[in-house]
């Protein structure tokens, strides 16, 4: 039996909840036009954010939605293991970090040259670094935003531990802020300035000092990614 397409798979979700193309689009933030071309197979489908939209909107699976996509079912399934995991082990102390509008969240924004495609994965360069990405968009050039609080810190390398595909990078601790209980580490990858959040109270398994190095690990998952000319179209 041939794998459902995400094309046929939103807009039957679509009619069985008895919604417009336009009352979805208003409810998901998906423009009217791209929306309309993702149910006529002519646009990819969007990044994982609105995904996760449609899926609560439309009382799908987010896995399978994922899978219609393009990424293989057993890839979805861990990395959103991953993904819950990780904040699950971070919510405790992140708990009084509000991203929205926070700077530490704003200048983790950065443009991504696409070299290398493997499905819904990608990997592009950011700086001189060459990063993981998923994404569902076919643009040559993507906007990337690295959420401050899906960075993971350590003192050794945590490659030997990483049983998924992970962005691991070694980096040097250049500028230190306080917010609130936390301190905003700037940390220097690739030519970049990263912006990473730790507990403000010594942690001997993180280094926070000035000039400091460390590993740091970020999954491609929790990347937000969308394609740079739409960004533009917007302004």
């Amino acid at each position: 039996m041939p794998k459902a397409q995400f094309s046929d798979i939103l807009h039957k979700a679509r009619s069985d909840k008895g919604l417009s193309l336009r009352q979805l689009a208003t409810q998901s933030g998906i423009e009217f036009t791209r929306l309309s071309r993702m149910e006529h197979g002519t646009r990819p489908a969007p990044g994982l954010p609105e995904m996760r939209r449609l899926a609560e909107l439309l009382s799908l699976n987010l896995v399978d939605l994922l899978v219609s996509a393009g990424t293989p079912r057993e890839a979805v399934e861990q990395l959103l293991w991953v993904e819950r995991m990780q904040q699950a082990k971070r919510v405790k102390y992140l708990a009084e970090y509000r991203p929205e509008g926070h700077r530490a969240g704003i200048k983790n924004e950065f443009v991504a040259t696409v070299v290398e495609r493997d499905g819904a994965f990608c990997k592009a360069m950011i700086g001189s670094e060459t990063w993981c990405l998923l994404t569902f968009s076919d643009a040559a050039v993507l906007r990337v935003i690295v959420p401050p609080e899906a960075i993971l810190m350590f003192s050794a390398s945590p490659e030997s531990i990483a049983w998924m595909p992970s962005n691991i990078f070694r980096t040097r601790v250049c500028k230190i802020r306080n917010v609130g209980r936390l301190l905003n580490l700037v940390l220097e990858v690739g030519g970049i300035e990263l912006n990473a959040l730790a507990l403000s109270t010594p942690n001997h398994d993180v280094p926070t000092k000035l000039g400091d190095e460390m590993f740091v690990s970020i999954s491609p998952v929790a990347l937000l990614t969308e394609p740079l000319e739409r960004m533009e179209g917007r302004t």
